[in-house]
């Protein structure tokens, strides 16, 4: 069986962003507020370690890396990687070509994981994944970024056409399945704190780690002849 065949979701998208990905910046340029908002969520900052998962051209990733957080950049798109890498040059980034669903990462390895306008290019299993091995190897939450938009209505109907003119062709059902509030309910999860970036096309939602850290130590300390360790 061909690579493609057997995960043509991966094999579309290495695909679709071959083609997109000289163009992405263009279209992430105007949203820059947006990514300004993330990393505050996310307590960018010096000592922070942070996963920016399906990173693109490594847009948030640079940007928190710049507010002195250590930043690991991953994606398995290696068109979008290699423009990464070159924006990323002397940023102290760490790159890794990497799949959301099956993260190469111990639990806990990070203080927070953020995944921005990835969700939506996803399958609705591969969302599920995604957003469980985010909270699996994040220590205290998970900030995710994605459109937002109305739904019903004549406006719902525009502003869906317009963004799948560009998008992948799942944004028209994650948009039909409930968006994000939908892919984190389908994978058990819960959401801490919702943020609208611009009311009416961006939120910001902050989702609770697989276990908190205070948990962890509990855990471990309660465990007979065991000992915690840093993650």
């Amino acid at each position: 069986m061909s690579p493609a065949a057997a995960d043509p979701y991966a094999a579309y998208l290495r695909a679709f962003f071959a083609r997109w990905s000289s163009l992405y910046d263009l279209f992430a340029a105007p949203i820059g507020f947006v990514y300004r908002a993330a990393a505050r969520q996310a307590g960018a900052a010096p000592g922070r370690r942070l996963l920016d998962l399906c990173t693109g051209t490594g847009e948030l990733a640079l940007r928190c890396a710049r507010l002195g957080a250590q930043v690991t950049a991953a994606d398995f798109t290696a068109s979008m990687l290699w423009r990464a890498r070159a924006k990323a040059r002397g940023r102290g980034l760490r790159l890794v070509e990497a799949d959301a669903r099956r993260l190469p990462f111990a639990d806990a390895s990070f203080d927070v994981v953020l995944l921005s306008f990835a969700l939506h290019d996803m399958p609705a299993r591969a969302r599920v994944e995604s957003l469980l091995e985010a909270t699996r190897v994040a220590r205290e939450r998970v900030i995710v970024v994605d459109y937002d938009p109305p739904t019903r209505g004549l406006g719902g109907r525009l502003v869906t056409a317009m963004l799948a003119s560009f998008e992948t062709a799942y944004l028209r059902g994650f948009l039909r399945a409930g968006g994000t509030p939908a892919a984190i309910a389908a994978a058990g999860l819960g959401v801490e704190r919702r943020r609208r970036a611009l009311p009416g096309l961006f939120g910001i939602w902050s989702v609770a780690a697989a276990v908190q850290p205070s948990t962890r130590r509990i855990s471990a300390s309660s465990t007979p002849g065991s000992s915690s360790t840093s993650s």
